[in-house]
């Protein structure tokens, strides 16, 4: 019974999803925009109350010439439409757009609109629906190039382009859609600052050797064994007990580098993304030992290119809330769950609740790492009156302010909170 309800409702759910589709195809191929349906009322009303009741010529040589001037911005719209979709796809039917690039960069797609010039009472509009690119546009006399840069990780197969042919007056219109073949990994952006920054917790359990750098002062003393260093023995002790004694290290304080960095994927997360690639950049080095986890992909991985892959799919895992975090948990040793990084969203969410259990079940403080991008560090921000706020539509950076301020705030009982600004590199403790 339940497997019948459950496919029943994602039948609905297909076809309300198809009819939709439907409708926004036929609705971009109907060549008369709103404005042009209403005139057309109202000249209706006009030829009806006014032409064949009172026979007013004027309005009647009007009524001849509004339908002559729509009748030639449908025709050159029609032609115009057909022209730049036929050429259009003739031009890039077998383009396909492959590459890996970051955040931010520069993407030349190659692909081309056809624009020419010479089409009359017409003009033509390019868009890409996807927001994870930022189209820009260069016509030439015939065509109309352009060059993408990508605005969030991920991985794309597909670009579409809705293309909006109309005339000049806005009566008539036609859109179309053209979809490209495409294999592009988007990583996230690269960031000015150094992970070592991180490394600040320390352990008593390290020892330097005498032969070696000593970590700590030669304080101790101990009986003279073969291989130790001449120097390090004591020549006075020697003369008055007749024994080799010799100086040793006492026990140094040795920084412990060995992490656990898990990355929490949610709503503007692309700052914390690039944080993220700042720690795998740290694999391999001779450092201390490192495991990384992202959202959604239910593993520990200790490679560079691994936690890379993990990181860019885990877009596609925004609404799992941080879940996954108490899965990857156990399979972190005591030693590193005691230098534990979280890198979190800008934006609050469900995650909050799963790092709060995470912290009560582990008894550990993590170090929580909000990331901005921009000189958003400084909080000095002025504040606004509550009449304001209900009166006048909040301002977009002064909210996003107010959301940061409330995560740090709410992290701040759990651990320690850290803000990075991956721009310039700069780190500061929050309060």
């Amino acid at each position: 019974m339940n497997w019948l309800t459950r496919r029943k409702t994602f039948s609905w759910r297909r076809i309300g999803y198809s009819v939709g589709r439907i409708f926004k195809t036929a609705r971009g191929l109907f060549p008369l925009t709103w404005l042009s349906i209403i005139l057309a009322a109202l000249l209706y009303y006009v030829w009806y109350w006014e032409v064949s009741a009172h026979a007013n010529q004027i309005l009647y040589t009007v009524v001849l010439l509004w339908l002559l001037v729509w009748a030639v911005l449908l025709f050159f719209t029609l032609i115009s439409a057909g022209l730049v979709f036929l050429c259009t796809r003739q031009h890039n039917l077998d383009l396909m757009l492959a590459c890996k690039n970051e955040v931010g960069g520069h993407i030349s797609s190659q692909y081309q609109v056809f624009c020419p010039f010479f089409l009359p009472f017409v003009e033509i509009s390019v868009s890409m629906p996807d927001t994870s690119f930022k189209r820009h546009a260069k016509r030439g006399a015939m065509w109309e190039s352009e060059w993408l840069e990508p605005a969030g990780r991920g991985r794309i197969k597909s670009l579409e382009r809705i293309i909006s042919v109309r005339d000049i007056f806005g009566l008539t219109a036609m859109t179309f859609k053209m979809a490209q073949t495409a294999d592009i990994e988007v990583l996230p952006a690269s960031g000015q600052f150094e992970i070592k920054a991180f490394q600040t917790r320390t352990s008593g359990d390290g020892y330097s050797h005498p032969e070696g750098d000593p970590k700590g002062e030669l304080v101790e003393m101990r009986r003279y064994q073969a291989g130790d260093p001449l120097k390090l023995i004591l020549w006075k002790v020697f003369a008055r007990s007749r024994k080799l004694v010799v100086r040793a290290p006492e026990p140094a304080i040795v920084e412990q580098n060995d992490m656990f960095v898990y990355f929490v994927s949610g709503r503007e997360d692309e700052a914390s993304a690039s944080m993220a690639r700042a720690f795998l950049s740290s694999f391999g080095k001779d450092d201390g030992d490192l495991c990384f986890a992202a959202d959604g992909s239910n593993r520990i991985v200790k490679d560079k290119q691994e936690g890379m892959d993990d990181v860019v799919d885990s877009v596609n895992h925004r609404n799992r809330g941080g879940e996954d975090l108490m899965s990857v948990a156990p399979l972190v040793s005591p030693a590193m769950m005691n230098n534990c990084f979280l890198l979190v969203p800008q934006r609050i969410g469900a995650w909050i609740e799963v790092v709060r259990k995470f912290v009560a079940q582990y008894q550990v403080r993590p170090i929580f790492i909000m990331s901005v991008n921009g000189d958003d560090t400084n909080r000095n921000v002025k504040k606004t009156s509550k009449l304001r706020r209900i009166l006048m539509r909040p301002d977009t950076e002064q909210q996003q302010q107010n959301d940061r301020e409330l995560i740090c705030e709410k992290l701040s009982a759990m651990g320690t909170v850290r803000v990075v600004d991956i721009a310039t590199g700069a780190a500061r403790d929050w309060k």
